[in-house]
Formats: structure tokens, sequence, C-alpha cells
């Protein structure tokens, strides 16, 4: 078992029994302040998202975890005038700031390693957070949910990919897939997140994404483009894309 897989099991064996130990005291009244249940219930899984977000570095994750729990407990903080635009409306704000700011720094922490890991696909074509993996298939689909999860696709015949993202990270290595035909498509997905593409700079990549409050940027070597088309499509709201040519 590795290491992240240790801390994961670590992490939700003391917060289910830290929701255990509030629960009880909730209701056999140790606390103060009274906590109805299903405040309790959305505290518990907000304060999981906060912390999740947190060690994945997910700014807008833990400003608007953050942001939320402040809405449920914004009496006894004496912000009742504030909630619930003012609040998520700074939050937004927050989040865009903070992003910025911190954008240098997380690369720093974060460094991107090519490492190459001998492992195919499951035979039903499912993804799961906290994975690094190796797909051979010419229509690749990476799905990923407060994890995180890195793709080689060393496709012969790479046509699609499909990418959903949400409050977690992806890298995706295009660098070793080959495209038969003139084009292929990238389709973009989800919200709060971070997606890295590293795509060989022959190919004519074409960015069409509808996004909202997303940092799009392109790196690397300066592209050619003179290899087959590539589409860059889809959805993804609060978050970076990072386009990296190989």
């Amino acid at each position: 078992m590795n290491t992240k897989i240790k801390w994961g099991h670590w992490f939700w064996g003391v917060f289910f029994l830290a929701c255990a130990f509030v629960l009880i005291a909730s209701k056999a009244g140790w606390l103060t302040y009274h906590i109805g249940m299903w405040t309790l219930f959305l505290t518990l899984i907000l304060v999981a998202a906060t912390v999740k977000s947190m060690a994945y570095f997910s700014v807008s994750g833990t400003v608007f975890s953050l942001a939320f729990i402040s809405i449920l407990y914004a009496k006894p903080l004496g912000i009742t005038n504030l909630v619930p635009w003012t609040i998520l409306g700074a939050a937004l704000l927050l989040s865009i700031g903070l992003s910025l700011v911190l954008q240098p720094l997380k690369r720093k922490v974060h460094p991107h390693q090519h490492i190459i890991v001998n492992k195919t696909i499951d035979s039903n074509g499912q993804r799961y957070s906290e994975s690094t993996t190796t797909d051979y298939e010419s229509y690749v689909d990476v799905n990923v949910r407060m994890g995180s999860a890195i793709r080689y696709v060393q496709s012969a015949n790479f046509q699609q990919a499909t990418i959903n993202v949400t409050m977690g990270d992806a890298k995706i290595y295009f660098d070793q897939a080959s495209i038969v035909a003139d084009q292929a498509n990238i389709s973009l997905n989800g919200s709060m997140g971070e997606i890295y593409l590293y795509v060989p700079k022959e190919w004519h990549t074409q960015i069409k994404l509808s996004s909202f409050i997303t940092e799009v940027a392109e790196t690397g070597e300066k592209p050619t483009k003179t290899g087959p088309l590539v589409t860059i499509t889809g959805n993804f709201n609060i978050g970076d894309i990072t386009v990296h040519y190989v």
C-alpha cells in the first residue's frame, strides 16, 4: 500500500471518529451551541471538503467550502446580514485573487514529473482518483472527484478523450499517442479543479472551451501545428487548465 493510500485511510478514519464524537456531544448537550442534525451533517461534509481541498492546494475548493460553513453558522458568527450573496461574492473574489497570487508557488510545490507506469486500463474502462495508469485505447475516459489522477495515453489510434474533474486535478500525457485520422477531440468538463494536458508540439491544437473563472495557459515548446487537428472543447468552471507542448 503506498503512502497516499495510507494517508487517505488515516484521514477518513480520524474524520469519522470525529464525526461520531461531535454527534454525541451535540445530542448530549456538551456543546454550548445547539447544532441541528442536518446542519451537523452538512458541516462534516464541508469540513472534509475543506481539508481535502487544502491537501491538493485547491484554492477554490477551500474558499467556497469555508464560505458555505460560514453561511451555516451565520447567526453565532454575527454575520446574518452578509448571507448568502455577500459571502458568496466575497468567496468568488477571494478565489480569483488567491488563485492568481498562489499560482507560481503552487507550481513550485507540485513540479510535474513524467513517470512511466506499466499498467493497462481495467476491463470496464472506469477511472478512479489517486491513480496512475497507462491507456492504449482510442477512446479515453478520465473521471476525478476530490482526488488526483495521472494518465499516460499511448494509443496507436487516438480519437477522443473525455476528462471530467470536480475538486481535484488530472495530468494527462498525450506525448506517446498517435492520431491516424486527420483530427481528434479532447473534452474537458467539471469545476473547481486543475487539468494539465501534455501534447506533442506538432499537433494543431485549437482551444474552443466554454469556461467561467478558468485560467487557460499554453506552455512548453513552441507548437509547430504541422500535425493533425486536435480540438479542445467542453465546459469547465473555476479552475486552471494548462496545455503543455512537448
